[in-house]
């Protein structure tokens, strides 16, 4: 048997339709739930912004594998998170093709383990669509 890339992103674009007007809220919650059960896992301080950038990027790529390649970059204030081969984008581009909003729980999950893992404020900066649907550069500023 296959997964179905198909069955994902028609999955991922039905319950955002299924929610309406809660899928806002219901996304931050699910990305919260994510960002938890990284965080009670064992760490290395995660304060440390080294230490933090591995432990973050090899839990989206090799535990929520949602996605071919994940690189977070850190820099100064800035926290790049580059993704390529997303199956979650692929469920938003229906929604995109139909006027809705779209929701990215990735995006959220990010931003909550920054605040409870690297004790920081976040803010998003936004999403870069550089190339084709799947691909995206997430980006926040710390504070």
């Amino acid at each position: 048997m296959t997964v179905s890339l198909n069955f994902f992103k028609q999955y991922h674009s039905n319950i955002v339709k299924a929610l309406g007007k809660d899928a806002k809220k219901v996304n931050a919650k699910v990305g919260s739930i994510m960002a938890d059960k990284w965080l009670v896992s064992e760490h290395a301080d995660l304060q440390d912004p080294k230490n933090f950038k591995d432990e973050f990027e090899n839990y989206l790529l090799n535990e929520l594998e949602f996605a071919k390649e994940v690189d977070v970059d850190m820099q100064s204030n800035d926290l790049n998170i580059t993704v390529k081969g997303c199956a979650i984008c692929h469920g938003n581009e229906i929604l995109r093709q139909e006027g809705m909003e779209t929701a990215c729980p990735i995006v959220q999950t990010s931003k909550y383990a920054v605040v409870k893992g690297l004790k920081k404020n976040v803010t998003m900066k936004g999403v870069d669509k550089p190339g084709v649907v799947g691909d995206c550069i997430i980006r926040f500023e710390l504070q």
